[in-house]
């Protein structure tokens, strides 16, 4: 009997060390899983910037453009070479950049102003733009442009490679005009 007792013990105890290693084993398999789904939700997750995080001027959407990565920074600041003050006045605003950019071999030029919008219901450029998407000053082709939502911004983005009259959907840089049109007019 108590061979039986001692056999059975030992094949107990048998049963709960391959038990508990396969456990360990499960729980390490799970642990790394679980690792790799937090990292991949962390990555999925990390949130884009918002406007509300940048101050609402000229110099907050261009810090906006550089975090969302429309604008390249060199040695952590404008690249002289690649942006420019631009005569605002011209069109009614207060102030104007144009940064030269490049996205998938391509050039892109990004021009944002600031407008006071204290007047820009009497803006002809602004109302142009809110009613036909473009305007045209002085004898000047048309030039197609965008409105923030707040009314207080415009943006002009050309981008060569995309032949407007018969837009090729798909393409990435029409993807990215796209999404670059989207986060503006949020600002």
């Amino acid at each position: 009997m108590k061979k039986i007792i001692a056999a059975i013990l030992c094949i107990g105890m048998v049963a709960a060390v391959s038990a508990g290693c396969g456990f360990e084993d499960a729980l390490a398999k799970n642990a790394s899983s679980t690792k790799e789904t937090e990292a991949t939700t962390v990555a999925a997750t990390v949130d884009e910037p918002k406007p509300a995080d940048f101050k609402d001027s000229l110099d907050g959407l261009s810090e906006y453009f550089v975090e969302l990565g429309y604008i390249t920074l060199k040695d952590g600041k404008f690249d002289e070479q690649r942006v420019k003050d631009m005569d605002a006045s011209l069109i009614g605003a207060k102030a104007g950049k144009k940064f030269a950019e490049s996205y998938n071999g391509k050039a892109v030029y990004i021009e944002l102003y600031e407008f006071d919008t204290k007047n820009t219901d009497k803006n002809e450029v602004i109302n142009s733009v809110k009613k036909d998407g473009a305007f045209s000053i002085l004898d000047l082709p048309e030039v197609k442009a965008y409105i923030s939502d707040s009314g207080k911004y415009m943006m002009i983005y050309t981008d060569e490679s995309i032949d407007d009259s018969n837009p090729k959907t798909e393409d990435k840089n029409y993807i990215r005009r796209e999404e670059v049109i989207k986060n503006f007019k949020k600002f």
